[in-house]
C-alpha cells in the first residue's frame, strides 16, 4: 500500500506485475521487484520491531527496523541530515513537516517529504539485531555518591549505581554487571575501551553523560564505549551519549537526546529536539578490548588492581632497568629501559650497518646514518641464459634453474645441462614493420646465440631466402645492448652485412625500415666459423 500527502517531494519507483504470466523467481527478477540495499548502509538506529524519533529531532544516519512487520516513524518536523541517508522498514510513515532521505519500504506514507521513494523491501534482507552476550554479573555492588569520583577494573559486579553529579572512570576491559543505573548529572567516563554487559536494566537520569573520558591517553570513538543490555534501556532528558548500544528490550530515550553512535534494540523511541549521529559501523558481535591500564609504555606491566571490588586503581610496574624497549628499527640503536619504567633511545647506528628484512630479492637494506634503514638494490634475477629458469626466492635468494637438455634456444642453440650450444647454422623469420625510424622503434627482435669467433650473415638480401620489399634496414646488438653491426642499403634498398663475434653471448637482430617508411621481407642469416 502507498498513500503520500500532498507535501511528498522527490521520486517514486514502483514495480508493477501483471497477471498474464507468471515471470521466474530468480535474482534478476527479484531484484527489480525489491530493489537492492544502499551497498553504504550503516544503521545507527534498528529495531526488531518499532523506531519513533520524535518532534523535531535530527537523526544523520540511518534507520531501519529489520522486522518482518517493522515500522518506522519520523514525527512533526523530524529530519534525517540533508536527504543523505536512508529509511528503511515494512512500514515508513514521515509526518508533516518531517524530512527524510531514500524511503525503503512495503507501506509508505510520506505526509512531509522524502528525497526518494523505493516500494519493495525484503525485512530479511536488512542487518538483524542480535542477541546480547550472556551476562554472568557478580554480587559486589558498586556505586558512587553525589559529586564523588572514582575508578573501577574491569571484571564482574551486582548493580553499578551513579549517584547525583559523581563520575565513574572505567578502565579497559570487560564488565558483567547485574544493572546499570545513572542519577541526574552523573558521567560514566571509560579512559580506555570497554565492553560493559549488563544482564537486567540500564536507566539515566537527567543530564547523564555516557563518553570517553578526557583523561583517555588514546583517542576513543564510540564503538570502543558498547552497552549491551538484557533488558529495557530508558534514558532520562537531556543525556550527551557516545557509545555503541544494543539492548534485548526496549531503547527509550526522553527530550534532547545526544547520541554520537548507534541504539540497536527490540523497540526505539527517541524523544523530541534529539540530534543523533553516527560514530562508526555497529558490531553485530562484541568487539575484543585490549588490557586496561595502558600508559603506552614498552617498559611498565600493567595491571588493574581490584577488579570485581569497589576499589580500584592502576599500577604500573617498571620493568627491570636494561630490559629491551625495542621498536624494531636497527639503525637508531637498541633501545632499554631505565630504573624509573621510562624507554631510552638507543645509539644511532653507522651509515652502512646492515638492516636487512629477510627479503633476498629486494636488496640487502643498510642504515644511512641518520636512524634511518634504506632500502637496498634488488638483486638481478634475468643470467641472459635461455636455457635456465631464472627465480627469486625471498629465503633462499637468486636461483637459476636448468632447463630440459633438448629445449631450444637462441632460435638455432639446444640446451644441454643448461647450457645453450650451437654450431655452424642457418636460419631466418619474417616481419613487416612501419615508423620504426631507422629500426630504432617498433622493431622486430631476434636473439641469435653466438660463440667468440663465428660469423654471421645476414640481410634482406645477400643470404640464401633472404627477400624484401620497401628499404629495409638491420641493426645487431651484443649482450650489454651495445650496438655492433647496421647496414641499410647493401643490395639498393635492401640490407646485408657480416660480423665475427668476439665474445660469446646472446646476440639481439633488431629489424627495421629506413626512415618511417615501411617495409617488409625475410631475414635470412647464417652462422660459420664454429
Amino acid at each position: 500500500m502507498l498513500r503520500t500527502g500532498l507535501f511528498a517531494l522527490g521520486t517514486l519507483f514502483i514495480a508493477t506485475c501483471t497477471a498474464d504470466t507468471l515471470p521466474p523467481t530468480g535474482a534478476a527478477e527479484q531484484a527489480v521487484v525489491n530493489p537492492p540495499l544502499p551497498s553504504d548502509l550503516n544503521l545507527i538506529l534498528n529495531a526488531k520491531t518499532t523506531v519513533t524519533v520524535g518532534a523535531f529531532t535530527t537523526v544523520n544516519g540511518d534507520v531501519g527496523s529489520a522486522g518482518l512487520s517493522g515500522s518506522v516513524l519520523f514525527d512533526v518536523g523530524a529530519s534525517q541530515g540533508f536527504g543523505a541517508f536512508n529509511v528503511l522498514a515494512n512500514t515508513v510513515t514521515v509526518n508533516i513537516q518531517a524530512s527524510v532521505g531514500h524511503v525503503y519500504g512495503n507501506d509508505i506514507t510520506v505526509n512531509g517529504t522524502a528525497s526518494q521513494q523505493s516500494l519493495g523491501l525484503d525485512p530479511a534482507t536488512m542487518p538483524q539485531v542480535p542477541a546480547v552476550t550472556p551476562a554472568t554479573p557478580g554480587t559486589a555492588n558498586v556505586s558512587t555518591n553525589q559529586n564523588q569520583a572514582k575508578q573501577l577494573c574491569p571484571g564482574q559486579y551486582g548493580a553499578i549505581s551513579l549517584g547525583v553529579n559523581s563520575t565513574l572512570n572505567l578502565n579497559g576491559g570487560v564488565y558483567h554487571v547485574t544493572r546499570l543505573t545513572l542519577a541526574d548529572g552523573a558521567r560514566l567516563e571509560p579512559s580506555e575501551p570497554v565492553v560493559i554487559v549488563v544482564s537486567g536494566a540500564m536507566t539515566t537520569g537527567i543530564g547523564s553523560v555516557i563518553q570517553p573520558s578526557t583523561q583517555s591517553l588514546n583517542p576513543m570513538a564510540a564503538a570502543n564505549i558498547r552497552i549491551e543490555v538484557g533488558g529495557n534501556v530508558t534514558l532520562g532528558d537531556s543525556n550527551q551519549i557516545r557509545a555503541h548500544l544494543l539492548a534485548t528490550g526496549r531503547f527509550t530515550a526522553g527530550r534532547s537526546l545526544s547520541l554520537t553512535g548507534a541504539a540497536w534494540a527490540r523497540s526505539i523511541a527517541v524523544g523530541t529536539n534529539g540530534v543523533l549521529g553516527g560514530d562508526g559501523v555497529f558490531a553485530t558481535q562484541a568487539p575484543s578490548v585490549p588490557p586496561p591500564c595502558n600508559d603506552n609504555s614498552a617498559c611498565t606491566v600493567d595491571t588493574c588492581v581490584g577488579g570485581g571490588t569497589s576499589v580500584a586503581f592502576c599500577r604500573n610496574a617498571a620493568l627491570p632497568t636494561g630490559s629491551s624497549c625495542g621498536d624494531g628499527n636497527v639503525c637508531n640503536g637498541s633501545e632499554l629501559c631505565d630504573a624509573v619504567g621510562q624507554c631510552q633511545p638507543g645509539t644511532v647506528q653507522t651509515a652502512g650497518t646492515t638492516c636487512t628484512d629477510g627479503d633476498r630479492c629486494n636488496g640487502d637494506e643498510t642504515c644511512n646514518g641518520f636512524g634511518t634503514c634504506q632500502e637496498g638494490t634488488p638483486p638481478v634475477v634475468d643470467d641472459n641464459n635461455a636455457c635456465t629458469a631464472d627465480v627469486c626466492d625471498a629465503e633462499t635468494g637468486v636461483t637459476h634453474i636448468a632447463l630440459p637438455d633438448g629445449t631450444t634456444c637462441n632460435v638455432i642453440g639446444t640446451c644441454t645441462a643448461g647450457t645453450c650450444t650451437a654450431g655452424p647454422s642457418s636460419g631466418s623469420f619474417s616481419y613487416s614493420g612501419t615508423n620504426t625510424t631507422s629500426a630504432t622503434q617498433n622493431t622486430t627482435n631476434v636473439d641469435i646465440l653466438m660463440v667468440a669467433g663465428q660469423t654471421l650473415s645476414i640481410g634482406t638480401c645477400g643470404v640464401e631466402g633472404a627477400s624484401g620489399v620497401g628499404d629495409t634496414y638491420l641493426r645487431l646488438f651484443d649482450a650489454a645492448n651495445n650496438q655492433v653491426a647496421s647496414n641499410d642499403d647493401a643490395c639498393g634498398v635492401l640490407t646485408f652485412f657480416t660480423f665475427t663475434a668476439t665474445t660469446s653471448g646472446t646476440y639481439q637482430v633488431r629489424a627495421g625500415c629506413f626512415s618511417s617508411s615501411s617495409c617488409s621481407g625475410t631475414v635470412a642469416f647464417t652462422l660459420s666459423g664454429f
